[in-house]
């Protein structure tokens, strides 16, 4: 009961990995032992965990084959976190293998937070207990979300339980809403709109919002040059918001008398 496996998913630039990196290391320092897995064709966690040491890149180049034989020898960041990443657009055989992979973490971590993108093999979205949809205000980047989720839906692996929607970079703009957002990710418009494909009902599905602040995005930015992922110098408004989807995530036990009230103010319903 305490094991969960999540993944997210959203078109590059709109900070799925900025999430994910900040996740890890927020949650992990409430104690709970977490495993960051690096799915993207980029990469990203190996530029920023092996920390331009020979030594931890050859530990990061052979951390999936290792959990494939059942050892869960990753980068470890700190006492309860571990990164498993490998070199950027190589031909990784041993990260095909999902299955085996996810049985070694589940058995050494509380919580697997998958970093995807739409080259990800299906199978981790299929064994993943919930999807987080990352999406900014750029409503230019829907388009391929939708057309991925379009084909997790050919595949019966789009679950409308599962799904997540996280409004990351929010700023006030007048004709942007979230209602506005969430709607352009519910169906797949075909190019010539001679068709549309509903792939989820956007009035119940459950949704965040994580606001843009040019300090926060400046820190980060400072920490992936130095190699160290760091919630120090955030502001309070995002603190707060990373602590309740944190909570979402992983809900722990000591919150549970308040985890239905951060539900109802964290997320919300497009019908409300």
């Amino acid at each position: 009961k305490d094991k969960k496996i999540v993944a997210f998913v959203g078109t590059s630039k709109n900070g799925t990995s900025f999430l994910v990196n900040n996740l890890a290391e927020m949650i992990s320092k409430k104690g709970i032992n977490t495993a960051i897995l690096d799915l993207t064709k980029n990469k990203n966690a190996y530029y920023i965990y092996t920390e331009n040491e020979e030594e931890l890149r050859k530990k990061a180049f052979a951390s999936f084959e290792n959990l494939r034989r059942g050892n869960a020898e990753g980068l470890q960041i700190n006492k309860n976190l571990t990164v498993y990443t490998a070199l950027p657009d190589s031909l990784n055989e041993s990260i095909e293998d999902y299955k085996k992979i996810l049985e070694t973490l589940v058995k050494n971590y509380s919580l697997v937070i998958m970093d995807c993108d739409f080259e990800t093999n299906l199978g981790y979205f299929k064994e993943a207990q919930e999807l987080y949809l990352v999406q900014s205000m750029d409503i230019l980047t829907i388009q391929p979300l939708t057309v991925f989720l379009r084909n997790l839906k050919a595949k019966n692996i789009l679950e409308q339980d599962k799904i997540r929607i996280v409004l990351n970079k929010m700023l006030k703009v007048r004709s942007i809403t979230e209602k506005t957002i969430i709607g352009g990710i519910s169906f797949y418009n075909d190019p010539a709109m001679s068709f549309m494909t509903e792939l989820f009902n956007k009035d119940t599905v459950k949704y965040c919002t994580i606001p843009f602040e040019d300090q926060t995005y400046s820190k980060y930015l400072e920490g992936l040059v130095n190699c160290k992922i760091s919630l120090n110098g955030y502001s309070k408004n995002l603190l707060t918001a990373l602590t309740k989807l944190s909570n979402i995530v992983y809900p722990l036990i000591e919150n549970n008398n308040n985890n239905n009230a951060n539900y109802n103010n964290y997320y919300g319903s497009n019908n409300s």
